[in-house]
């Protein structure tokens, strides 16, 4: 056998495992990486029913959000929807539950619902309405929510609006700190509507 005809099968050889090689890498898919948002319930809460009657709802959020791929702002116009990050169950479900859970943590009730969901005859003590106008964040900068909510007394009258404005640092590069700093912001909303919604439960 000749030195170039050796030289040429093992140059194709060669070539042969690499095409392989890239064709066996592009046949394997990227993991994908499920997120919750989420709060648990204080300790002292649990058992027999305790505390004021409040509603939570209708929650509504941007239809950008609507998705099951989490999304980032790369630019104040420009938006990222990441295939491979997603939320586990719809956005609107985490957002509701975090809420309701904050609400019932800071005002010592375990009696606070989400008005979608809720089939009790009994009325409410308040009711809180939030639309979420934005909410979303850069990786390694912020998380920024802006909100506009209202309560509403026993006779569903409104009786306070207010529009939040809330950032969170994110505290990395990664989607586990995005979800952090939003999981954070969310419960910062929820503590300013608490504050808000007290003087309006002793009266």
């Amino acid at each position: 056998m000749s030195f170039f005809k050796f030289y040429k099968i093992i140059f194709f050889l060669v070539i042969s495992l690499s095409v392989a090689v890239f064709i066996s890498g592009c046949g394997t898919s990227q993991k994908t990486d499920f997120y919750q948002l989420e709060e648990v319930s204080k300790p002292s809460l649990i058992g027999v029913e305790q505390g004021r009657i409040i509603g939570v709802g209708p929650i509504h959020i941007p239809e950008y959000l609507n998705r099951p791929q989490i999304v980032t702002r790369s630019s104040m116009y420009q938006m990222n929807v990441s295939e491979f990050n997603r939320w586990i169950e719809p956005v609107t479900d985490s957002i509701s539950r975090l809420l309701v859970i904050n609400l019932s943590n800071n005002m010592t009730s375990n009696r606070v619902y989400w008005v979608p969901r809720q089939d009790r005859q009994y009325p409410l003590d308040i009711r809180v309405a939030i639309d979420i106008g934005r909410f979303d964040g850069k990786l390694g900068g912020e998380v920024v929510l802006e909100a506009r909510w209202s309560i509403f007394d026993k006779q569903d009258r409104p009786v306070l609006t207010k529009v939040s404005l809330i950032t969170e640092t994110v505290q990395g590069l990664n989607y586990n700190d995005l979800v952090f700093a939003m999981n954070k912001a969310l419960q910062n909303l929820g503590k300013e509507i608490s504050q808000a919604a007290l003087p309006f439960l002793t009266e």
